[in-house]
């Protein structure tokens, strides 16, 4: 009985400490990436589990999503998709409460997953909760049955309650600055991260640009095609831009068709290649559509900030190389003459 109690001691002061550390990596502004996966390793050392994840609703609710993970590879996590009811996550999800189980092989629950390569043998999961909604769920998994006990269950449920606020708001902020067709930034993002870039330009003289485009005859396109087909091409459109530019790029549905692409420490020679490796790639693109291979062409203007311009005159000038680019032709980049 001493030692349990000793073990107990041990494991609340790690979980004190433990706690402690997440607030901090909360407050000191990382992402909710960095933090979920901070989270996913504390889970594993507190536990002495296997693997620990991460997993949230998408938008509509019908299904969960890793988002971050400790153990697991690259491939098992991508593929982690469950729909609510499905496996134990979903389980946990539709009826709101942990699920605590020594040996998955006798629980019909338990669904193993197309790409999984841990062994799961003992299995953790206990709901996110946000005012009585669930949000997602956190899992600890071990290759050994009956590695958890009532203890377990508890700590992971008292680390869930301290960050599940934190993971709500970042998760309808991103909503907030999300364009809903195309999942890319929306213009109140531009409205309030431009100004902050000049700000950096000003203070480091660092170079900045802006690169417009939108998708050449889109209305002509829709009027064939149809508004669903459009529509179709605009998502893709964003997610072949989205590979195409560095990870410090961020990508905008400016309106329509049309897009920007918001490009720090860039001069107008590098956002200029990277707007021509944008429209290269696009135009080369078929994007099937109800067994129609559909083609399309953007154009592009392109510029650089200059000391003195409003966020509102940077975006115009902008603008002005895009209008060159159509009256020159279509389906090419211009630089701003200014």
């Amino acid at each position: 009985m001493t030692m349990r109690n000793e073990n107990n001691q041990d494991k609340y002061q790690k979980t004190v400490a433990s706690l402690y550390e997440i607030t901090r990596v909360i407050n000191s502004g990382k992402d909710l990436e960095y933090v979920l996966r901070f989270v996913s390793r504390e889970i594993v050392s507190l536990m002495n589990a296997e693997t620990a994840s991460v997993m949230l609703l998408d938008e509509s609710g019908t299904e969960l999503l890793s988002k971050a993970s400790f153990g697991l590879t690259p491939e098992e996590e991508k593929n982690i998709i469950f729909r609510v009811g499905e496996g134990v996550a979903g389980w946990v999800v539709r009826n709101g409460i942990s699920a605590r189980i020594a040996d998955v092989s006798c629980d019909e629950r338990f669904k193993v997953s197309e790409h999984q390569v841990n062994v799961i043998s003992s299995l953790l999961a206990v709901p996110l909760k946000v005012h009585n909604n669930i949000i997602g769920v956190l899992t600890a998994t071990h290759s050994q049955k009956d590695a958890f006990d009532i203890q377990d269950e508890t700590i992971l449920t008292l680390l869930g309650n301290s960050i599940v606020l934190d993971i709500e708001n970042a998760r309808l902020y991103r909503l907030s600055i999300t364009d809903p067709l195309t999942k890319v930034y929306n213009r109140q993002f531009l409205y309030n991260k431009l100004p902050e870039e000049i700000s950096r330009f000003t203070r480091y003289k660092t170079p900045l640009s802006l690169i417009l485009f939108d998708v050449d005859y889109f209305k002509k396109f829709n009027d064939t095609y149809g508004h669903n087909a459009g529509d179709y091409i605009l998502k893709n459109l964003a997610t072949v831009v989205r590979q195409s530019i560095r990870s410090v790029d961020m990508l905008v549905r400016y309106g329509g068709e049309e897009f920007l692409i918001l490009s720090p420490e860039s001069a107008i020679d590098d956002a200029f290649a990277i707007a021509e490796r944008i429209r290269q790639e696009i135009e080369k693109t078929e994007f099937l559509f109800e067994e129609k291979n559909l083609k399309i062409t953007i154009s592009l203007g392109v510029s650089q900030y200059r000391f003195g311009l409003t966020p509102e005159e940077f975006i115009r000038d902008t603008d002005r190389a895009l209008y060159m680019a159509k009256q020159n032709g279509r389906n090419r980049t211009e630089r701003s003459t200014q």
